[in-house]
């Protein structure tokens, strides 16, 4: 994947998310953020190819989201 791969979405689909991610913002809403962000993740999951969808198992798997961590051992 190229970082001018492109793909067409349908319109519905990306009003929708907006409209997730809006909700899960607003002080009213009837869910939690958790609800509006698993489904904008289901909305956008179905666009991704099975390439796209490994490499999200993978970036899960190796915890790729955490920050790298210095460890420096101290000797006495």
């Amino acid at each position: 994947m190229t970082e001018t791969d492109q793909i067409e979405v349908f319109a519905f689909d990306l009003v929708d998310a907006a409209c997730m991610c809006y909700a899960g913002l607003a002080q009213d809403a009837p869910f939690d953020e958790r609800h509006y962000l698993n489904s904008v993740l289901n909305i956008l999951f179905g666009y991704l190819s099975p390439e796209q969808k490994f490499e999200v198992e993978d970036y899960l798997l190796q915890k790729k989201y955490l920050p790298p961590v210095d460890i420096t051992i101290a000797k006495s």
